[in-house]
């Protein structure tokens, strides 16, 4: 059987190493033209690296990862803790796979790198998938430049604007949220010693908030910084964006991260889009995966994380029912969509969460969060088990 899939990001290079683990021939074809992955920091919690582990990533992975001893919300201006959920060693016990933070990039290598080991020169840039024509045994795609290439399934992995999607469901135009996200990395060394704890920290205000975190074994500190505002609706993760803007964004919030955006040289500023979880992701012998059929705000940190988790369960129910493709593809998606949706709804009500400006509002949100982290301790991780003790590796169709 071979698999074509359409799109080199996270979620495209997991299906390939995932589809090739069970016998599965794969072809990538990627719109750009390099198979280096833009952005900035990206977190992994336990049930992806469970996926990455079993993949024999974990050596790769720790090489070029930084271990977050916890996850912390604090009031933007004040920097007033509000809790601490401990990650470390902690989550490891916990979920028995660590939480990572990690750059784009520098994931996006480790999986390249695994896939050429394992699968070849699969890779192909400059391949745009324009369109598609199924049959009965297969599927025949479209290139931008003319060319056909053909395969028993294709999987669509190209992103929200997925060339995949528009041809099995016509043009579904992502929604502008009304938000917009400035993002930046700093030198860890350029700024002053323990200036930003070891921890992931969302910083929340008045109809804005900011994320901060290491990446790179520590040696740069990602900033994310999401402001409500209506006057940018570019997309590009590398669109340009002015410092004193950024600033002013921010006026008045913890010296800490005055200091932090001061030192960022070279601020970029994107638009936030969604859309409604889809009915449907599957039709014959072609589906999608990741963002194609599930992009999500950044507000759960789990937007990759989905994407790999797709990418095994594909796997796992292609192995199983591999004498019906379509079947298979049928079973991913009823696995996949009520989880998928439930953390694109989850990844909401976080935003709202982080923006809340009435002041009582915030002090009924706050308070029993802030009182529950102080007087029960152990129990601040039991939120997240539904979502970092799932188990992709044992589910089945």
């Amino acid at each position: 059987m071979k698999a074509v899939i359409a799109g080199a990001g996270i979620g495209g290079l997991t299906a390939a190493l995932c589809l090739n683990r069970i016998g599965i021939e794969v072809e990538v074809l990627e719109r750009s033209d390099q198979t280096g992955d833009v952005g900035a920091g990206i977190q992994l919690s336990p049930n992806g690296t469970r996926i990455l582990h079993h993949l024999g990533l974990e050596q790769a992975l720790s090489e070029v990862a930084f271990l977050p001893q916890g996850v912390e919300l604090r009031l933007g201006k004040s920097g007033w803790t509000v809790s601490h959920i401990p990650l470390g060693e902690t989550v490891r016990t916990r979920y028995g796979f660590p939480y990572y933070h990690i750059h784009r990039g520098d994931l996006h290598g480790v999986l390249s790198d695994a896939v050429k080991k394992a699968c070849g020169d699969v890779v192909h840039t400059s391949s745009g998938v324009v369109g598609l024509m199924r049959h009965d045994d297969g599927v025949t795609v479209e290139l931008a430049d003319g060319t056909q290439t053909e395969g028993d399934i294709l999987v669509g992995c190209d992103g929200i604007h997925s060339a995949v999607r528009a041809s099995l469901q016509g043009e579904i135009k992502p929604r502008f949220t009304g938000m917009v996200a400035w993002r930046g990395l700093v030198p860890t060394n350029d700024l002053p010693e323990n200036l930003m704890k070891p921890v992931v920290t969302s910083w929340m205000g008045a109809g804005r908030h900011v994320v901060t975190y290491y990446v790179r074994r520590g040696e740069l500190v990602n900033f994310v910084g999401v402001v409500e505002r209506s006057d940018w609706t570019k997309e590009g993760w590398n669109e340009p964006g002015n410092k004193e803007d950024l600033l002013r964004d921010f006026a008045g919030w913890h010296p800490s991260l005055q200091t932090l955006m001061e030192a960022v040289e070279n601020p970029f500023i994107w638009a936030l889009f969604d859309r409604e979880p889809l009915a449907k992701w599957s039709d014959g012998r072609a589906t999608l995966l990741g963002d194609a059929c599930h992009p999500m705000l950044p507000f759960m940190a789990q937007g990759g994380v989905m994407a790999i988790e797709d990418a095994y369960v594909l796997s796992t129910c292609l192995e199983a029912q591999k004498e019906d493709p379509a079947q298979a593809l049928a079973s991913y998606e009823n696995l996949r969509l009520s989880r998928t949706a439930g953390v694109q709804k989850g990844a909401w009500r976080n935003g709202r969460l982080f923006h809340l400006s009435n002041p009582i509002a915030r002090l009924t949100a706050y308070g029993p969060i802030a009182l529950a982290s102080r007087l029960v301790p152990g129990k601040t991780s039991a939120p997240q088990d539904w979502l970092y003790s799932y188990d992709a590796l044992s589910v089945r169709p």
